[in-house]
């Protein structure tokens, strides 16, 4: 029937321009449609003309084939003439074929039905083979199957069987790589044995690339099925999806899936494929490319539903055990070849699984197809690619044969002496390959099985036939080895009964100390919140712990700032501490590098420790009219007694030098008051400061020299003398490399930021951003700061207008203006102007103006901290306090283009806040780590010099302190829910903090309402806290560490 369907062939009836000519003959009109039964159905709506009918010639062919298979022949012809569209609810549509559709519609047909015909005779050779019969089917047979997994194929054009079968290869391979190699590692991690493990080859990423590219092939069959998809198109909207889901980058060619390669050669020639023609997937015998042309056709496994339906209404056996009653409407099902294939390979290894394979290695001597041509590569190609070489290291490390040491104590129990049977099996066996003296290299024992190498179980077979018997000297010295080894059993048994009783005992202590520090971690916070409790009810102040003090500096608390007739603007600002090194008692680094030492390679840590222990740190205070240093010595603060000392004045105007106090009565010159004082942010050692002449000096510290302290202590850099002695500074900010334009930078400028006043307005601030360079300074920009109405009543009701802080952000892209009603954020940018490069300032939030409830508040202090949180677009974290013991964060973002918002939903009050209210927040201190070798993992990585690495350092991002008036320390982390606050330390006092100072009736109240005016962390010994007391005019110093917070505090 096949063969006759084959003879038939088709007429034209078009002419080949889409319409009938005239003078044909007129063809017959379809009255009805063959239902599944070959009875018409319902008629359709109108005539259809068919487009070609079948040659006179292949008249009697096709009458053939139909009688054959037992089905209409009327119906059959229909069926190839016509395309049947059915619509629930509506007659059946015909649609006429043209002549190509009628031709690839009966090739169609004999494919499929000679596939069916193949498959059933398959099934009847695999049901023959295996014994299942009729007759017999109870009766279980054995059989041996063949299988050449061997049959790679890389032709010239590859098309969809080759894919085809090189899953098949790719899918045995791995198996083979699973059940073989991998197996006989995990034997020998069973049997614990210490066998050097191989690095297997992993076939999973192409079999999984291979099994997605048929799915999405099922899924581009049924659509073109389903006429969703023009037909010349189909295998290019495949080939397009396989690029999108498998190459997502064709530059990165590292993924099982790649890219076709096109060859110049063809690409000039005209003939190269394109992009879309095709892919290329890399199998472990090689890379093979792959053309999809007409993979859809031949992924289709459905016959026409016509023709479906004649077979199964056939009354032939063999013709209706072709037919799949399932697939009549085709339309909505996949009947893929993929599919299947699929689900037969899977059965063919689930089928190896219940075997006992084993396995022969073929390799093709050529690529050629010659007999006698042996080439030596492509063979070794062969070898490496399909796992040999892999099963030879293992192999060779390993041992072939293994036996289970039960079975072969009963092949081989004669060869020892009776006595030997109380033995265990590993014993046994162990004692027999000791007393014939076989080589140890040969052999290893398991846990369950004896391991042996090649011929060596052969030896023992021999031995065992020819009845040989160990010596009576070999069979005593295993005897006593085996005594001594249990003995040694004993004794680790003895020791460990033993030592398990104290391990217990110490186990239970260490419990014991952990609850107990639990039990006192709430019992301490319990107690506090009494203490708490006691004082808010009953008025009951704690009597703080002193603090020792060793040495007092004559520190006066004094205020700069002019007043006028009728309005007064006053820099409030509190006592503020600087910290920078000493660099005249810096060792020199190198000195402590081995010599000719690598300095790419990580530097001790002991190295780093000594280092820091000779280093020394300069501590500065600026009480708003005079500048004093101190000096921190971890060397002295390692001592019982230790703390600050060479305690000085600065004179920053006439003679660069930081005077011994007690050397400052005795100066024939004047030393200037100093008003106004900041730090260069990310060049720790730069400084600048206002005199009472409105002299504006920048400086670079050097440090102090305890042996001449006639030393120069700073280098002055550049001044600024354009302010006139009406006008009033009322604080300074550097901005550094970030925000600076280039053409200031390359000359080697610095730009400084003033906050003042002008006499002739007094509604207005102004901020002034002047470059200052050796020699010469010039302005670069004024900016207005409007006064809130809030300030200007406060003038006209005679009070002090106050501005405590004037800081720049930690990008330094925000500036802060705090104070006494008054609270403002300024952006800081650079823009284009022509070809020169200006800053600009722009205000981005009045605080006071836009939030009521702060509007009565003093701003005392701000802080800020890199990012906390990961986050895209944010900027900087300022935190501000103020003298209601309140905390304010501020988030601040920069979008795409540089512009800088605040964010109102992440900016707001600190609400895990344990300051009591009402009490002034003082100081927000940043921290550099929480213990003292803190730096050395960075320093190491960094390949910086430590001084180098402390000038730059950044503050901790999660984690800073704030200090209140009451002494209150609070430490805030970062926590997932937020800050989180708790408490640090109650701050001592010092021993004379009760004595009474005769200068403090002169100093203002809000001053004196805190004992401990400024604080600092140091960066060279992160874990301690810099203090300036002003009540006892001391310098001090407090360690955070919990272990240090008795011993380690103390005063200069």
């Amino acid at each position: 029937a096949l063969i006759h369907l084959g003879e038939v062939e088709f007429v034209d009836l078009t002419g080949g321009q889409g319409e009938q000519p005239l003078g044909s003959p007129t063809p017959r009109t379809p009255c009805a449609s063959p239902g599944p039964g070959g009875s018409p159905t319902d008629a359709p709506d109108t005539d259809v003309q068919p487009k070609v009918e079948v040659h006179e010639d292949s008249q009697d062919a096709l009458d053939q084939a139909a009688d054959l298979l037992d089905i209409s022949r009327l119906s059959l012809e229909q069926a190839l003439k016509f395309k049947e569209m059915r619509i629930p609810g509506r007659p059946v549509i015909l649609s006429p074929r043209s002549q190509a559709q009628a031709m690839r519609t009966l090739q169609s047909i004999i494919k499929i039905l000679y596939k069916r015909l193949f498959d059933e005779i398959v099934r009847k050779i695999n049901e023959s083979s295996a014994g299942r019969s009729d007759t017999a089917p109870s009766e279980r047979f054995n059989s041996i199957g063949t299988l050449d997994i061997y049959g790679f194929e890389r032709l010239q054009t590859n098309s969809f069987e080759q894919l085809c079968i090189n899953l098949a290869n790719e899918r045995l391979q791995q198996f083979f790589i699973e059940e073989v190699l991998e197996a006989e590692q995990r034997v020998y991690a069973e049997e614990g044995l210490d066998i050097p493990k191989v690095k297997l080859p992993d076939n999973r990423p192409v079999v999984n690339s291979i099994e997605s590219i048929m799915v999405i092939l099922d899924e581009h069959s049924l659509r073109s099925r389903k006429g969703l998809v023009r037909e010349n198109e189909a295998d290019n909207r495949f080939c397009e999806h396989v690029h999108r889901d498998h190459i997502r980058d064709p530059r990165n060619n590292s993924g099982p899936v790649v890219p076709l390669r096109v060859s110049k050669s063809a690409a000039r020639a005209g003939n190269a494929m394109k992009l879309h023609d095709g892919f290329q997937i890399r199998h472990y015998a090689g890379d093979v490319s792959y053309t999809t042309k007409g993979w859809i056709e031949k992924n289709s496994d459905a016959l026409v539903p016509e023709v479906e339906g004649l077979l199964c209404d056939t009354k032939k056996n063999l013709t209706s055990r072709l037919s799949e009653p399932n697939n009549v409407n085709a339309a909505s099902t996949n009947n893929s070849v993929s599919q299947k294939y699929l689900g037969n390979l899977n059965d063919l290894l689930a089928t190896l699984q219940r075997c006992h394979v084993h396995y022969i290695r073929c390799f093709n001597p050529n690529d050629k197809r010659e007999p006698g041509h042996f080439i030596q590569k492509y063979v070794l190609e062969q070898v490496k690619n399909c796992g040999t070489e892999e099963l030879v290291k293992i192999m060779h490390y390993g041992y072939p044969n293994r036996c289970m040491l039960g079975e072969l104590r009963q092949r081989f129990t004669e060869m020892l002496p009776p006595d030997f049977a109380r033995y265990r099996d590993r014993e046994f066996m162990l004692g027999l390959m000791l007393a014939f003296e076989i080589d140890e290299s040969q052999w290893t024992i398991g846990t369950r099985r004896l391991f042996l190498k090649a011929g060596q179980l052969r030896v023992l077979e021999n031995m065992r036939d020819v009845g040989s018997m160990a010596s009576k000297e070999i069979i005593k010295r295993i005897r006593m080895q085996f005594a001594r080894r249990k003995v040694r059993s004993v004794a680790k048994m003895i020791a460990i009964a033993a030592w398990w009783p104290k391990h217990v005992r110490k186990q239970r202590r260490t419990n014991f100390l952990r609850r107990l520090r639990q039990s006192l971690f709430v019992f301490v916070r319990l107690h506090r919140w009494l203490r708490k409790a006691r004082t808010s009810l009953y008025g009951k102040q704690p009597t703080p712990p002193h603090l020792k003090k060793d040495f007092k500096a004559n520190m006066h608390t004094g205020y700069g700032g002019r007043q006028d007739g009728t309005s007064r603007l006053v820099c409030r600002g509190f006592p503020k501490s600087f910290v920078a090194l000493n660099l005249y008692e810096e060792p020199e680094y190198p000195s402590f590098l081995k010599r000719d030492i690598n300095m790419r390679s990580p530097i001790e840590d002991n190295v780093l420790r000594i280092w820091q222990h000779d280093t020394t740190e300069n501590v500065f205070l600026h009480n708003g009219s005079e500048v004093l240093v101190a000096r921190l010595s971890p060397k002295v603060l390692s001592q019982a007694q230790g703390h600050l000392d060479d305690v000085r004045r600065l004179d920053v105007a006439e003679s660069s030098q930081a005077l011994p106090l007690d050397d400052v009565p005795h100066v024939d010159w004047h030393i200037p008051v100093v008003t106004i004082m900041c730090q260069h942010r990310m060049d720790k050692q730069m400084f600048a400061s206002c005199d009472e002449n409105n002299d504006i000096t920048v400086w670079r510290w050097h440090g102090t020299d305890a042996s001449d302290p006639s030393k120069i202590a700073f280098r002055m850099i550049g001044a600024y003398v354009g302010l006139g002695p009406e006008e009033q500074v009322l604080g300074m900010c550097f901005l550094s490399q970030n925000v600076v334009p280039r053409r200031i930078t390359d000359q080697q400028g610095t730009v400084l930021v003033i906050l003042r006043t002008n006499p002739n307005n007094k509604n207005w601030l102004f901020m002034q951003v002047i470059s200052i360079y050796q020699g010469s300074h010039y302005t670069e920009l004024i900016k207005t700061v409007p006064i809130h109405t809030a300030q200007i009543a406060a003038a006209a009701a005679d009070e002090d207008l106050e501005i405590h802080f004037f800081e720049a952000s930690h990008t330094e892209r925000v500036l802060m203006i705090g104070g006494r009603h008054i609270l403002k954020f300024y952006t800081v940018d650079t823009r284009q102007e022509g070809d020169k490069s200006i800053i600009s300032l722009e205000p981005v939030l009045d605080v006071v103006q836009e939030f009521a409830e702060v509007r009565d508040a003093s701003f005392t202090t701000c802080l800020s901290l890199p990012p906390p949180t990961p986050s895209i677009g944010m900027l900087d974290w300022v935190v501000i306090g103020d003298d209601a013991g309140r905390l304010l964060g501020w988030k601040f973002n920069s979008d795409d283009h540089g512009n800088i918002t605040l964010d109102e939903s992440m900016s707001g009050r600190f609400r895990s806040n344990l300051h009591t209210p009402g009490v002034k927040v003082r100081s927000l201190v940043g921290i550099y780590g929480s213990s003292a070798d803190s730096h050395y993992r960075h320093v190491q990585n960094s390949g910086l010099s430590y001084s180098l690495f402390l000038n730059k350092v950044a503050m901790e991002e999660r984690c800073f302190h704030s200090l209140a008036d009451d002494g209150k320390l609070l430490v805030w982390r970062m926590r997932k829910e937020g800050w989180k606050s708790s408490p640090e330390s109650q701050l001592p006092t010092m021993e004379s903090a009760q004595v009474a100072r005769a200068d403090e009736a002169s100093m203002p109240q809000a001053a004196l309402s805190g004992q401990n005016v400024a604080c600092h962390a140091s960066r060279l010994v992160p874990n301690i806290l810099l203090l300036c007391d002003q009540r006892t005019e001391s310098f001090g110093f407090y360690d955070r560490r919990p272990e240090g917070r008795e011993s380690r505090a103390g005063g200069a």
